[in-house]
């Protein structure tokens, strides 16, 4: 099925970018979850061009990923290729008060380069374990701040396999959502605007941002972020304590007992662990609140 497609990929891919039966655990946030097919590692943009386009041609399933800090793949695994975008050690291209950034940086690094240039508007990216290209696919928020705020162009890969640049006011951006969802395309690199500000203050912001998230979240606990997007007018973390959910789960995965909004790999989960304790937190919500939660959590899989 794929040997035609990874002969012609070696023309231009290393074969040490290329692993087939990928343990996707090892690269999701959650640490739970089967195997890809193809896991195929790029961080160059020309290059992921013409891996698209060769995985078109061969007419194979394919999705393009990031650091999988919001995603969990089915214990039965991914019937297809998964395409890892992503290079940690990037930094920020800066001109003037704009910052051009690679899709596969960690925001975390952005917020960094920022601060150390005396630019302030992305401390709130500092708190969000993930990437550029998922934040802006996800419209990715925290802290009062949102992605659509910051956001000036992205540089993106069609659907039809061509690049082009997409201006921010153009994204349909909503709550967790962008013109990514249904467009076909993929990010590539995010322009962001800031304002000069002194650097002491920048940093103080960041550092009562993670002082924050250490206090409130379970960050010492595989997991993705929060579970469930916000239901209009709740907050579900509440919604869910309110159900007495607190350290309820399957398996093992549970809640957070110390932010309802999380479910945790406490104890060796398998990735069904974890779905089926979505399910059960929004089977008890359901019934309790008529509220139907929806996951911000992307799962892949049969």
């Amino acid at each position: 099925m794929y040997a035609s497609f990874l002969d012609e990929l070696s023309a231009f891919l290393d074969s040490s970018a290329v692993q087939c039966n990928a343990d996707m655990s090892q690269y999701t946030s959650f640490k739970a979850g089967g195997r890809a097919d193809i896991l195929l590692h790029i961080s160059e943009a020309q290059t992921l061009q013409r891996t698209v386009c060769l995985l078109k041609k061969h007419a194979l399933k394919y999705m393009v990923i990031g650091n999988g800090t919001n995603l969990l793949v089915k214990d039965t695994g991914y019937g297809g290729v998964l395409i890892r975008f992503f290079h940690g050690s990037f930094a920020p291209v800066v001109s003037g008060t704009t910052l051009h950034a690679h899709a596969g940086m960690l925001l975390s690094a952005l917020s960094q380069s920022a601060a150390e240039q005396g630019l302030s508007g992305l401390e709130f990216l500092s708190g969000i374990p993930g990437t550029v290209g998922g934040a802006v696919y996800m419209n990715a928020g925290a802290y009062g701040g949102e992605i659509k705020d910051v956001l000036t162009q992205v540089h993106a890969l069609t659907a039809d396999g061509t690049m082009t640049i997409l201006p921010a006011d153009q994204l349909e951006f909503a709550y967790r959502s962008s013109a990514f969802h249904h467009n076909g395309a993929v990010i590539l690199n995010a322009d962001f605007h800031a304002t000069y500000a002194p650097p002491a203050s920048i940093y103080a912001k960041m550092s009562s941002i993670n002082a924050k998230r250490r206090e409130k979240q379970p960050l010492e606990y595989p997991s993705a972020g929060s579970t469930f997007k916000r239901p209009v007018g709740y907050y579900a973390g509440q919604l869910i304590e309110q159900c007495g959910l607190k350290g309820r789960g399957v398996g093992g995965a549970k809640v957070s007992e110390k932010h309802a909004g999380f479910i945790i790999n406490y104890n060796h989960a398998t990735a069904q662990d974890i779905i089926d304790t979505i399910d059960m937190v929004r089977r008890t919500v359901q019934d309790a609140f008529g509220i139907t939660l929806e996951t911000e959590v992307q799962i892949l899989g049969t």
